[in-house]
């Protein structure tokens, strides 16, 4: 039996690892999923920025071709801002799928340790019953040699056999 629970306890301390491990690259996700927000606040302060200095424009003269150039600075911020949005859905959706699995994992270390601590219950349940059957058998052995030493008259002795049970014979 403790070989059974030494073999179980390793493989719940291997889940625990995997829960661990999982733990690890969730956050790795995280801290990635924030670089990306971070970034995406850059570019739509940049993009606003962009926008303020191309309307403001109206109050100086300038040129078409710095308004082509202000125009087409806008529309490159606005594709590296679509590409930070793709990023993030890649980032969320890799966040979830790790979060489904740290989930999984989650319920075999509980499905594991629930199991460990139900064989270490039951081996000391069955170590406390051999227990309890010893002192048993002890009671009952001294109980019937201070039977034998009271009756020392030679009446009935009672027998027991090799486990020290009580076997069957006359009693008074």
């Amino acid at each position: 039996m403790e070989q059974r629970i030494q073999r179980f306890s390793r493989i719940l301390k291997l889940r625990e690892n995997d829960r661990q491990a999982e733990q690890v690259v969730l956050a790795e996700e995280r801290r990635e999923e924030d670089t990306v927000l971070h970034r995406l606040d850059s570019l739509k302060s940049e993009k606003n920025q962009a926008i303020e200095d191309f309307v403001g424009g109206g109050e100086r003269m300038v040129s078409r071709q710095e308004i082509w150039f202000q125009r087409q600075c806008i529309e490159v911020i606005e594709k590296h801002i679509d590409q930070g949005k793709e990023n993030l859905n890649d980032v969320q959706r890799r966040i979830a799928g790790t979060e489904n699995r740290l989930l999984e994992r989650h319920r075999d270390v509980r499905v594991m340790e629930g199991y460990v601590d139900r064989l270490k219950t039951d081996a000391c349940k069955a170590f406390f019953d051999v227990e309890q059957l010893e002192l048993d058998d002890i009671a009952v052995i001294r109980h019937v040699r201070s039977m034998s030493h009271s009756d020392s008259a030679g009446t009935d002795l009672v027998e027991t056999d090799s486990a020290g049970a009580l076997k069957k014979g006359n009693m008074r």
